[in-house]
């Protein structure tokens, strides 16, 4: 499946735009009513916040539609009879990712999750109940994408994908639960389109998401979240745990060997810097919010040293 879990997220994004915010009963300003006694001001009660059930109803219902349609038209589904993918772990060095793909599923159903957990907070859920339902659609977005694949020509419903996406649904209900945790750990993947995909045909753009030479992903701890630092000019920064791949998938014309990497980089903070930089409004949550998620590209420091090639090298099958 690659990274191709984050269309659900993109859709959830889209669909959010036209939720409503939390709604509640109307009730009685006593503000507004200078002439009521004080005993008549203490028989009235707060508002009341009443659950709005239609982001369950949109993001349950039309998401597995719309990644359906698209499936079918993109990915092959129901063009072969129902088979499983035997991949494991995923992680090994002669698989034809050798990892990229099982970290963009964590990552995949990170995000959904944890967009989902925000999209039901502001219904008017609890937090723990929000994260939860956050969990709920994201395992529910990865089975809808495997049971697919299952059908398609050029996949096959994978085990191990699933246990990837219950780790990353699982680590984005941690989150979402422990606030403060959130502050200090970030989850995120860069991406800049490979030679190899620049250089695909027309058709083959809608596989960006495949194109895992161009995908690094890295858990950030941000120094904004840990005390006596975050009032410091050091707020702005974070330290990445990364891991990437090269010479893989759509990349073996490109690179002569296959490589994993596991790497350690210093890199802005770009999240923090827009909650900062920006005046109050909707760019400000957007652009903080979107930088929570995505890393971008030349914003950070990665040494050659910190940066560990795992298992050495492999020449490509072509190549030998």
């Amino acid at each position: 499946m690659h990274m191709r879990s984050i269309l659900a997220l993109i859709l959830i994004i889209t669909i959010s735009t036209f939720l409503p915010k939390k709604s509640y009963s109307q009730g009685i300003d006593i503000l507004e009513k200078p002439e009521q006694s004080e005993q008549e001001k203490e028989t009235i009660s707060e508002p009341i916040a009443k659950k709005d059930y239609t982001t369950e109803y949109w993001l349950f219902g039309s998401v597995p539609v719309i990644v359906t349609v698209w499936g079918i038209g993109t990915w092959g589904w129901g063009t072969a009879s129902w088979r499983f993918k035997e991949d494991g772990w995923g992680l090994e060095q002669k698989s034809y990712t050798g990892g990229a793909d099982k970290a963009g599923h964590t990552w995949a159903i990170y995000a959904t999750s944890r967009a989902g957990s925000y999209l039901f907070e502001q219904s008017g859920d609890s937090r723990c109940r929000a994260a939860f339902k956050g969990f709920l659609l994201g395992q529910f977005a990865g089975l809808g994408v495997e049971l697919g694949d299952g059908f398609g020509d050029s996949y096959g419903f994978s085990w191990g994908d699933m246990v990837w996406n219950l780790g990353g649904g699982l680590f984005a209900l941690i989150l979402d639960i422990y606030p403060p945790l959130d502050e200090l750990i970030g989850f995120q993947v860069e991406y800049w389109p490979s030679e190899d995909h620049l250089n695909q045909s027309e058709e083959r753009w809608i596989e960006f998401t495949s194109d895992v030479t161009g995908q690094k992903f890295l858990l950030a701890l941000k120094l904004s979240g840990i005390p006596y630092i975050r009032d410091t000019i050091f707020q702005y920064f974070q330290i990445d745990f990364g891991f990437y791949t090269r010479g893989y998938w759509f990349s073996d014309s490109t690179y002569d060997y296959r490589t994993r990497h596991l790497y350690i980089g210093f890199a802005l903070n770009l999240s923090r810097i827009s909650e900062k930089a920006l005046p109050p409004g909707g760019f400000r949550g957007f652009f903080s919010t979107f930088f929570k998620y995505y890393h971008a590209p030349y914003t950070a420091y990665n040494p050659e040293q910190l940066d560990h090639t795992l298992a050495g090298k492999e020449r490509n099958e072509e190549d030998e």
